[in-house]
């Protein structure tokens, strides 16, 4: 009788070093099986099986099933499949993804490994997002998750944005648990952010908006703003309440620095208003990217005349981050930058990032009354009613008003 001697193959290709690994009678595997782990358990049923042509992180059977769901929007074309979520509608042929790199293609249909595959979560001041002009003073209980559709060199979240998710970071998470812990936090809403998750988790957040609104809560989404007008339709259609929107730059530069083509996020931005979502605008604003005055005044004169003077448009202050180390955004850049969006007609434009008094406050156009006073997270409402008026004069104020002990009471 020949001795069998076991061992732990911990790695695909420590399992093509091992050739005697093969020589392994079936009806041994069980015994090995005892000493593996789940993923290496897989690693080996594909060796004996003869399908080890796809690596760990693109097969989908590797994952923890309940991250891994079929896409909503999709088209098959020949053998491939489309995947129709984000304008980039990227082909996508099986065992591959797309370009965000957490679509992929399984048996010709598009599979997301994001689905609740949760990579940080924390309970935030809305005011953070940023949102002035919607629910303001509340915490909405914010997650994110792995990829992103832009190629940002500047990105801040890029320890999870850079990163497609894999089996060994997938951490799920349910839409009933997460909206039980945003109760449990005392949130007042949740909002979905930090690396596009807004894009990229849309099944799963269609079913946490769904359930946010039954039980009380608003919804809200950051994101580039590059979904179809597909995806912005399941999620109105599902409870989402509100969007804050990049618009990262000018034509050229954004499509060099961050691989996206403008126009597509204007007509995102366009959709969403006609669906009911309120929202607002940001630009950080980024040297050799967005800081030169005529790519400013673009931005502003664009807001204006497609949208109106009431759109909130946040101008933020830049530091390096990830591999682009240009130096942060001068404060003086900041003021032209306010100083032309006003020019051009906007009432509200907002410096953050920079944390001086009175760059963030809402005073009224018309009167001229301090609304709301803002500092760093803190936001005190010092002269705005109950229905997001101003005080003194009555002027609508564009601020979407929310309150724990109405259910879903919006303007």
């Amino acid at each position: 009788m020949h001795k069998i001697r076991l061992r732990v193959w911990h790695t695909r290709s420590s399992l093509r070093r091992h050739s005697a690994a093969r020589r392994l009678p079936l009806d041994a595997f069980p015994l090995v099986a005892l000493s593996l782990s789940v993923r290496q358990k897989s690693y080996v049923c594909q060796y004996f099986a003869g399908t080890d042509d796809l690596k760990p992180e693109d097969n989908s059977s590797l994952f923890d099933p309940r991250v891994v769901r079929e896409g909503l929007l999709q088209r098959n074309e020949g053998e491939d499949a489309r995947c129709l979520t984000c304008n980039h509608r990227c082909l996508i042929q099986d065992g591959k993804r797309g370009l965000c790199g957490t679509r992929i293609g399984v048996n010709g249909r598009v599979t997301t490994l994001c689905y609740g595959n949760i990579s940080s979560i924390s309970n935030n001041p809305i005011e953070k997002k940023p949102f002035f002009h919607f629910a303001p003073g509340t915490m909405a209980l914010t997650v994110g998750s792995w990829g992103c559709n832009a190629t940002c060199l500047f990105c801040q979240n890029y320890e999870i944005s850079k990163r497609k998710p894999t089996p060994d970071i997938s951490r799920y998470m349910s839409p009933e648990e997460f909206v039980d812990r945003a109760l449990l936090q005392g949130s007042e809403g949740t909002s979905i952010s930090l690396n596009e998750a807004a894009t990229l988790m849309l099944e799963w957040n269609i079913e946490v908006f769904k359930l946010a609104h039954e039980r009380g809560l608003y919804n809200s989404i950051v994101t580039n703003g590059y979904m179809t007008d597909d995806a912005v339709d399941l999620m109105a259609d599902a409870g989402l309440d509100a969007a804050n929107v990049d618009i990262k730059g000018c034509a050229e530069a954004v499509q060099r620095i961050c691989g996206l083509h403008i126009e597509h996020v204007w007509d995102c931005i366009a959709h969403m208003k006609k669906m009911g979502v309120h929202v607002e605008l940001t630009t950080l604003v980024v040297p050799g990217l967005s800081d030169d005055e005529d790519c400013l005044r673009q931005i502003a004169s664009r807001i204006v005349s497609d949208f109106g003077p009431d759109m909130p448009w946040h101008v933020n202050r830049f530091f390096p981050y990830y591999r682009y180390k240009k130096p942060k955004t001068p404060i003086e850049v900041l003021l032209k930058a306010r100083d032309l969006g006003r020019r051009s007609g906007l009432h509200y434009v907002y410096i953050g990032n920079a944390l001086q008094q009175g760059l963030e406050d809402t005073i009224c156009p018309r009167c001229g009354n301090l609304c709301y006073n803002r500092y760093g997270l803190h936001s005190t409402n010092t002269g705005s009613d109950a229905q997001g008026r101003c005080a003194r004069c009555g002027l609508d104020l564009g601020i979407v008003t929310w309150s724990r002990d109405r259910k879903h009471a919006f303007n």
